[in-house]
């Protein structure tokens, strides 16, 4: 395995150094999830994986490598061979907060940011049976009660955003560990948390009446859930919007990057591609690479802010 990476990695050298190109794709190309199988991002990666592999003549294979908010996949990409045969698909978070919140084996200038295929559909939310109906109302609970408000917690973005709500509104909020957005729907139908987030799953439990979305986490209104407030209808100078994105590691020659940024887009075209992305509630809106790098850097600027808030 070692001798087979070092041959693709003399293979890019080489082609690098004479100034023409590889035969790309070589070989069978792998997408390393961020996040567990069967969640929202797993299912839009895998949907995406044929059409992908049809446009480019070869096989997609992908892998899940969860943890650290998409942290483990983008380390394991950022150390592969810089061939195109190596993809991360993770959370725009991934590289606009991670790397500034905490200590990463990598950082963002680590990666050639190639496409983004989805928008997530951020929600708080919580049981239906829950005594408040929007966070104003929750907020005053809370301080009537003198009690902190506890929210199920699965990445970074939601503990930074609760953790700024909570300074500005002077309520302490607690985050309770759960394994995703799937262990944060549980926990908020269970009752067990006031406030759960997820990035789209909550959708289909607020249609069924089991749950009640309480407000975007977006600064503006999302595009597939128009009706519910956002951050700046609540009067907060900001809001957080994550983005699936797939990016390759820094050193991957420009025509490599070019021809999969291609082959990417024309996948994103695809039919049921894009109804796996709305039947989890996700914006399957393609950006090219321009875009996915203007949207990561904005990111940055406004988690820097939000930053600051933190307890």
């Amino acid at each position: 395995m070692k001798k087979n990476l070092f041959k693709k990695m003399l293979i890019v050298a080489v082609a690098s150094t004479m100034g023409y190109a590889y035969a790309f794709p070589n070989g069978p190309i792998t997408v390393v999830v961020g996040y567990g199988a069967g969640g929202g991002t797993d299912t839009v990666v895998r949907s995406l994986a044929k059409p992908l592999g049809d446009a480019l003549g070869v096989t997609v294979l992908v892998q899940n490598a969860p943890g650290a908010g998409g942290g483990v996949a983008a380390s394991k990409v950022a150390s592969a061979a810089a061939d195109g045969h190596t993809i991360v698909a993770t959370t725009s978070s991934t590289f606009s907060l991670e790397p500034q919140a905490m200590k990463t084996a990598y950082n963002n200038a680590d990666f050639v940011h190639v496409a983004t295929i989805s928008q997530f559909q951020g929600a708080m939310f919580t049981k239906a049976d829950k005594p408040y109906n929007n966070l104003g109302e929750l907020i005053a609970l809370a301080k009537k009660e003198n009690k902190p408000i506890k929210f199920a917690s699965f990445f970074l973005v939601d503990k930074l955003l609760m953790s700024y709500i909570g300074k500005k509104e002077g309520v302490r909020m607690i985050p309770m560990p759960v394994k995703g957005g799937n262990g944060a729907v549980k926990a908020a139908l269970a009752g067990d948390v006031d406030l759960a987030y997820s990035g789209g799953s909550w959708a289909p439990h607020v249609a069924s009446g089991a749950a009640k979305a309480i407000f975007a986490t977006s600064y503006d209104r999302l595009k597939l859930a128009p009706d519910l407030v956002s951050m700046k209808d609540l009067g907060y100078a900001m809001g957080s919007t994550s983005f699936l994105t797939l990016s390759m590691a820094k050193g991957t020659p420009p025509d490599v990057v070019a021809k999969i940024s291609a082959a990417i887009e024309k996948a994103s075209s695809d039919e049921k591609m894009r109804q796996a992305a709305l039947t989890r509630n996700m914006d399957p809106t393609y950006r090219d690479s321009a875009a996915t790098v203007k949207l990561i850097e904005a990111e940055e600027k406004a988690f820097a802010e939000m930053l600051k808030s933190r307890d």
